[in-house]
């Protein structure tokens, strides 16, 4: 079995977040692609605007599920406290001991991922795989990070997927400033929104 990870705030989760996890499940051939919400992200900081975990996942359930591939896991939300990657990989590890595991992280977080809590043991638990987001990255640089990120002779693998500037940031902007945000996430997401009267 393959399973894919993809974690995040998903604050909301947006249109990108899903196209770029297709390609993920069509690149590395998963037979699933688990959404994971973070509960505590240890490298931001939330304010009372933003969404609950509850809506979080609320809104990662309903984005994803006529996606055959798509599963959404709320092990970090139900974990509590701080979510740190390597926790959860090594959870499903656990629970499916013969999987091959890939985690999907952005080319903004890739350039940190040093910084993550054991990362070279996230890199042997797991496949890392990287995809280019709209942040500028010269071929030096990903050059350099390759070879960083490279543990146990095995490399990262780059994600081919269309570079789009949408961010949850820029949609929770949009919904304060009584803008549409027709296009950006699903219609289900949409009215989540409008209907919790998030981000207001």
């Amino acid at each position: 079995m393959r399973i894919g990870i993809i974690g995040g705030s998903f604050n909301p989760i947006h249109i990108a977040h899903l196209i770029i996890a297709d390609r993920f499940a069509d690149q590395m051939s998963l037979d699933m692609c688990f959404f994971v919400p973070v509960s505590l992200s240890p490298f931001k900081t939330y304010d009372s605007r933003l969404a609950s975990s509850v809506d979080r996942l609320s809104m990662v359930r309903l984005a994803t599920i006529q996606h055959p591939r798509f599963q959404v896991s709320d092990i970090e939300i139900t974990r509590g406290g701080v979510s740190y990657t390597i926790d959860t990989v090594r959870w499903f590890k656990e629970l499916h001991p013969d999987a091959e595991i890939s985690l999907l992280i952005g080319s903004d977080q890739a350039v940190e991922f040093v910084r993550w809590r054991e990362w070279e043991n996230i890199c042997r638990l797991a496949q890392l795989c990287i995809v280019r987001r709209p942040f500028l990255l010269t071929p030096e640089m990903e050059e350099r990070m390759m070879e960083t990120l490279t543990v146990d002779e095995k490399p990262p693998i780059w994600i081919g997927a269309p570079l789009l500037e949408i961010s949850s940031t820029d949609i929770r902007n949009r919904v304060r400033a009584q803008k549409s945000i027709n296009y950006l996430t699903v219609k289900a997401v949409r009215d989540h929104i409008e209907d919790k009267g998030l981000y207001t």
